[in-house]
């Protein structure tokens, strides 16, 4: 009998496959036990339902509506800031009681942040809304200073 291999085209679905497989090598992003792995989950979904589609609304009108011929949205940009800024909030509120998302150790969760909180902080001039959150400021400068991460942004001229 013959199996086709899996073709993973989510993103998400993609980071979580790399994360088990090479779990033994580097950060452990998925949590070490039950209960981690339950909070990474949760917060991979906050910010799969509630961060990244505002901001991918931000970018495209932002950055991309006069580049792809696009009207832009006035109040679909209104409506994202006001959405992110709640979101924020709450990340705040949970950054408040531990270092990253799931916990006291960095995991998928906070990496899956990386991609659209450059966009937010650097390139569609919200850097602001984290700025004035200290605890959300305080996560991005540790999650975004990762050298791994610092290795993306100059390998793909990211910044």
């Amino acid at each position: 009998m013959h199996f086709l291999k899996p073709i993973l085209l989510e993103s998400r679905a993609i980071i979580r496959y790399y994360a088990e497989k090479y779990r033994d090598q580097g950060t452990e992003l998925l949590g070490k036990t039950i209960e981690e792995r339950g909070l990474v989950e949760q917060w991979l979904d906050v910010e799969a339902h509630n961060f990244q589609p505002p901001i991918y609304t931000l970018v495209m009108n932002v950055l991309f509506s006069e580049t792809l011929g696009a009207p832009f949205d006035a109040k679909a940009v209104q409506e994202s800031d006001e959405k992110i800024a709640k979101v924020l909030d709450i990340y705040e509120e949970r950054l408040s009681k531990a270092k990253y998302l799931a916990g006291d150790f960095f995991s998928l969760a906070d990496l899956s942040h990386l991609p659209f909180g450059h966009f937010l902080v650097n390139q569609i001039g919200r850097g602001d809304m984290v700025r004035q959150r200290k605890h959300v400021s305080a996560w991005w400068d540790d999650i975004s200073s990762r050298p791994s991460w610092k290795k993306i942004l100059q390998e793909y001229k990211f910044e």
